[in-house]
């Protein structure tokens, strides 16, 4: 329905404003009002009380004088007066004895007022304030601790009624100001609010049309802030995933590259005469290579898309690495029996991957293959790694020494095979050097349980 939603946040704003008007002019103009009766009644019941006293003072005496009934009517004419209202002298019948707006002889006890006054209490009636803005108020008039009539009071509240037009015309006034400022103020403030999402609504069409290097500048710790630090965090991982992807791609192709180019040597020299033998060993050994790229490269694909399963079982290690360590001349060091549970199959690719490399680096040097605690470890005293390559050493198609890895054989996927390996079984895999010429290690860590030997019995 709305094309921005700064529309209906400021509508929003707009209506809670004018909602807070209709309140405060609801609180307010009741409050003045019922104040107002409330101030009007105790001063009506006050005037009658003292007129209602002054003819108990001089009937409790003596029967009423004629002096005494001037000044009482007197009084009760100057109270009409401050009060703009009327003020009467009612029997026990509900006759009107004294008027201050002189109408005597009026029956007046069929109001409820009146009536509660002559049975003892206070009585009070609010008239309509539209057609009869009055308040009524009758009170017990005492002569020798009985009741004998009533004083009772009226006043107009027209001066409420003036009161409260002249109140809500200036609330009105006051109000449509509010409401002018409130608008432009609630159409600011959702611009205002509305700005971080519509420029990291511009980032994300920028970034969705490939400009991955966007980003947004992150303050406070609001939802909105939230929200932008997710989607750089977002951009990043997908900006860095993409620069892996094409780093992928470029070294694979190139990996792939290579033993094409050479194939297609080998064949052309084939077709020009060559010796057949020679180079169809050469063609095998290209053939092979590119084989263990591919299933290489599947076996990243699988790791990375979770979908390589592990056959997880209790393995004891000392057989499992006593064959490894003499298939591939290697010197065994194991202090104790150690049973892990693993995938059998999963750690001989990782470790035969990593005595092959040893022994490439040692040559004829030292190659061993331990077990201790919690870690299995292959260490040689080869050509060593410098310090700046250990980092990068498990990346996909890195080489110490590229020219000299692909003469013999390798792919530059190994390392990060096995460490993919490693991590989908619950360990890490991780390497130390002392640089240049004095060997490797690489250390494998799994959650281990160890048994202890059992002790040997002699033979009788």
């Amino acid at each position: 329905m709305f094309s921005s939603l700064r529309v209906p946040l400021a509508l929003a704003f707009f209506c809670t404003i004018l909602l807070t008007l209709a309140l405060a002019e609801t609180v307010l103009l009741g409050g003045v009002r019922q104040t107002y009766l409330d101030n009007a009644q105790a001063s009506l019941e006050r005037d009658c009380g003292f007129v209602a006293n002054l003819m108990r003072r001089h009937m409790d005496q003596t029967l009423l004088s004629v002096t005494a009934r001037k000044m009482i009517t007197d009084e009760m004419a100057q109270l009409s007066v401050n009060m703009s209202g009327r003020m009467c002298i009612v029997n026990y019948r509900g006759n009107i004895l004294e008027d201050s707006a002189r109408r005597k002889g009026q029956n007046v006890k069929q109001n409820p007022e009146v009536d509660a006054a002559l049975h003892g209490s206070v009585g009070i009636r609010l008239g309509d304030l539209e057609s009869d803005p009055t308040m009524y108020v009758a009170v017990p008039m005492l002569a020798q601790k009985k009741i004998v009539g009533a004083i009772y009071g009226s006043r107009s509240l027209w001066d409420l009624q003036l009161t409260l037009v002249q109140l809500r015309t200036r609330f009105y006034e006051v109000a449509l100001a509010v409401l002018l400022g409130g608008m432009a103020f609630s159409l600011l403030l959702a611009r205002w609010l509305t700005l971080p999402l519509r420029r990291l609504t511009q980032v994300v069409k920028r970034f969705g049309e490939g400009h991955l290097d966007e980003r947004l500048h992150s303050r406070g710790r609001d939802e909105t802030a939230l929200l932008t630090r997710s989607f750089n965090s977002m951009a990043d991982n997908l900006e860095a995933q993409q620069q892996t992807l094409m780093r992928f791609v470029s070294d694979a192709s190139h990996e792939l590259k290579t033993p094409l180019a050479s194939l297609r040597s080998l064949i052309e020299a084939l077709e020009a005469g060559a010796p057949r033998e020679q180079f169809l060993g050469m063609i095998h050994r290209d053939l092979d290579r590119m084989e263990r790229l591919v299933a290489n490269l599947l076996d990243l694909h699988r790791l990375e898309q979770s979908a390589l399963r592990f056959q997880l079982e209790s393995l004891e290690m000392e057989p499992f690495l006593r064959e490894l360590a003499e298939e591939h001349a290697a010197e065994l060091v194991l202090s104790q029996p150690v049973t892990m549970q693993l995938d059998p199959d999963r750690l001989h690719q990782v470790l035969t991957n990593l005595l092959v490399n040893a022994r490439r680096a040692a040559g004829q040097g030292r190659v061993q293959l331990g077990a201790d605690g919690e870690s299995l470890w292959v260490e040689d005293d080869g050509v060593g790694i410098a310090a700046e390559h250990l980092p990068r050493l498990f990346d996909r198609f890195y080489r110490v020494d590229g020219g000299r890895s692909r003469q013999q054989g390798g792919t530059g996927l190994g390392l990060a095979i096995s460490k993919g390996l490693v991590e989908g079984m619950g360990g890490r895999l991780e390497v130390t050097s002392e640089g240049p010429g004095r060997g490797a290690r690489f250390t494998v860590t799994f959650k281990t349980r160890s048994e202890p030997r059992p002790a040997k019995t002699r033979e009788p």
